[in-house]
């Protein structure tokens, strides 16, 4: 097994192509502090680290790194206590990373850095490489110091404006995009008025992230919410009112459908992941590889696959009833019509949602946050901004079936139907 360390600069080097696996929490810019008396606290800490800046700028950006630091020690303290394991967070040294993601920039990173290793707060515990053959990368592991956490209990965080509206792992530097910029900071002036509040966090920032230079592939959001867990962000609240999650089922299994023609969905369906004889998981799995890969030609089971108990011989099996029933997969092509393909649609139409409807809905994903008590009008609403969006392309047309999730509550699933 081939490993190959990740050092690289390049924002197309293997670090910045794949994800870091091996960390639940990697550090990156999220926060501020909220108000004056929490920036007093964190000026504190900055001082007894050594690194206080007189500088506004550097101060601002320095501000930003500790807060959102501060926060993700607290949730891998809480994971720890949950789960067990050691508080480590990914750390990566790598200058495209940060250069590319938001204005705090990798001079603070290091200065930081150093001087939490100089008092203490962290201590280097693994260091950056990939593993080829799985296909994961991962960055610089450090150890939390036990006390650190609870320097950041009482501290009160909000989305910081550092962040940059939109990034691309194919590009050296920041995204210059007025258009997809303007949309995407218009949705943060809507959620800033009635941001989505966890605890001592209120967020409202999420950065768009596309995967190729001309801004076409990918594009989903990714914020604190898209980092929490579900059990968490389904305790979050939005003008002190509880969340629910609408959640498409099989939303680019859908997409493909849509593209195609070829639907192999019932008039009314609840799933489309329902396949007689065939697990949800194992239906899930081998659709959601084959969409991963661009590919409906995968005979041997990859990491996706492998992860659902699926067996070479069980693999064989799925494939049989799978691939007729599913037409749509002929259609796939790697860098053509793949994930990435089907997330700017999806993006799209949760976008064109928010922006029509102009309530405080934050886009998860195929997934919308919001306050319960609008939840089946929201997945109701959706549905039609999908198929309004197939009409718009010349596509299949159909009202995707989608699930309302609220906490302690029963999931509640809500049709799709074809010819709406």
């Amino acid at each position: 097994m081939t490993r190959t360390k990740l050092l690289s600069s390049d924002p197309l080097s293997l670090e910045n192509i794949f994800p870091s696996g091996e960390f639940k929490e990697v550090l990156s810019p999220l926060v501020e502090p909220e108000a004056e008396v929490d920036v007093a606290v964190v000026d504190e800490c900055l001082k007894v680290l050594g690194c206080y800046s007189s500088r506004p700028v550097s101060l601002s950006k320095l501000r930003v790194l500790l807060s959102s630091f501060l926060l993700q020690a607290q949730r891998l303290e809480d994971r720890v206590q949950r789960k067990g394991g050691e508080p480590i967070i990914g750390w990566p040294h790598d200058e495209a990373y940060w250069r590319i993601r938001s204005q705090v920039g990798y001079k603070i990173a290091i200065t930081l850095r150093k001087a939490m290793i100089e008092q203490g707060w962290i201590t280097h515990k693994v260091t950056a490489e990939i593993n080829l053959y799985e296909g994961i990368g991962n960055c610089h592991g450090y150890l939390i110091a036990d006390y650190v956490p609870d320097i950041g209990r009482g501290i009160n965080f909000q989305s910081s404006n550092m962040v940059y509206a939109t990034s691309s792992s194919a590009l050296k530097t920041k995204v210059v995009n007025s258009e997809i910029d303007d949309r995407t900071k218009a949705l943060w002036e809507l959620w800033k008025k009635a941001p989505l509040t966890y605890g001592n966090q209120k967020m409202w920032q999420a950065q768009r992230k596309f995967s190729d230079k001309a801004l076409t592939r990918g594009g989903r959001f990714y914020g604190a919410w898209t980092n929490m867990k579900q059990s968490e962000r389904l305790r979050c609240t939005i003008e002190g009112q509880p969340v629910a999650e609408v959640d498409v089922s099989g939303m680019y299994p859908t997409l493909l459908c849509s593209i195609t023609g070829h639907i192999p969905f019932t008039t009314r369906f609840k799933d489309p992941y329902a396949v007689e004889g065939i697990t949800r998981d194992e239906v899930k799995a081998v659709l959601g590889s084959a969409i991963g890969g661009g590919t409906a030609n995968q005979r041997t089971p990859t990491k996706m696959v492998k992860e659902a108990g699926i067996t070479q011989a069980r693999l064989s099996e799925i494939r049989k009833v799978i691939i007729p029933k599913f037409k749509c997969l002929e259609a796939l092509q790697k860098g053509v019509m793949d994930s990435e393909t089907l997330a700017v649609h999806e993006t799209e139409i949760m976008m064109r949602l928010v922006e029509r409807l102009q309530q405080p809905i934050f886009i998860l994903h195929d997934c919308l946050v919001c306050p319960q008590e609008t939840a089946l009008d929201v997945g109701k609403e959706l549905q039609k901004e999908y198929v309004s969006y197939c009409q718009d392309k010349g596509w299949k047309a159909l009202a995707p079936a989608f699930s309302i999730e609220r906490d302690g509550q029963e999931k509640r699933l809500i049709s799709g139907y074809r010819n709406p």
